[in-house]
Order: structure tokens, then C-alpha cells, then sequence
């Protein structure tokens, strides 16, 4: 692992978590008092923090800073969308079996 894959990560991480909080770049930037360009250039990997904002960023996601490191924490670009298809096949699941279970109680 290289240290700009480092950088990616805990910048998609950053932006993941940004977006769970729901905050635009233009609040984290004020949260963390740093620029927009700053905020995007460290969700696009390209840029790098201190420590000290390390440990900000972890705070304000109440998070620890490793997790903002942690690769499986990455979500593809499409996760609302797969989680909400998944959450729509469970249901139905829940549903079909919820039939067989009232059918088989009437009997």
C-alpha cells in the first residue's frame, strides 16, 4: 500500500463520512475551519492533514481516527442505491414469508 493509496482512502472515508452526517463541503470547512478547496482536495485524495485535524475530523464524525484509515469502510458511489434495493428485497421476502404464516394459522 502506497501513501497515496493511504490518501484515498481517508479521503473517501472523510467524504463518507461527511455525507452520513449531512453536511455539505461548505460546513465541514467551516466545522474544521478549513477552505472548501481544502476539504475537496483531501476527498479527492490529493491532499493530506496535520495530526491536529486528524484528530478533529475523527471527533466531529465521533469516529476513531484508524477508522478513517480502515479500506472497508469505503462504500461504492452507489450505496444508497444498493442498500435501498436490498432493504425493498428483504421486505418482500418478510412479506412472502408473513403470508405463508398467516395461511398456514387460518388453517
Amino acid at each position: 500500500m502506497t501513501v497515496q493509496d493511504l490518501n484515498t482512502i481517508f479521503g473517501r472515508n472523510v467524504r463518507n463520512q461527511r455525507n452520513l452526517c449531512g453536511f455539505s463541503q461548505e460546513q465541514l470547512a467551516e466545522k474544521m475551519d478549513l477552505s472548501i478547496n481544502t476539504i475537496c482536495e483531501i476527498e479527492n485524495g490529493k491532499k493530506f492533514v496535520r495530526a491536529e485535524t486528524l484528530v478533529g475530523f475523527a471527533a466531529l464524525f465521533n469516529t476513531e481516527v484508524y477508522e478513517l484509515f480502515k479500506p472497508e469502510t469505503i462504500l461504492p458511489d452507489n450505496a444508497a442505491g444498493v442498500l435501498a434495493k436490498y432493504s425493498e428485497d428483504v421486505m418482500d421476502a418478510v412479506e412472502k414469508i408473513r403470508s405463508v404464516y398467516l395461511a398456514k394459522i387460518k388453517r
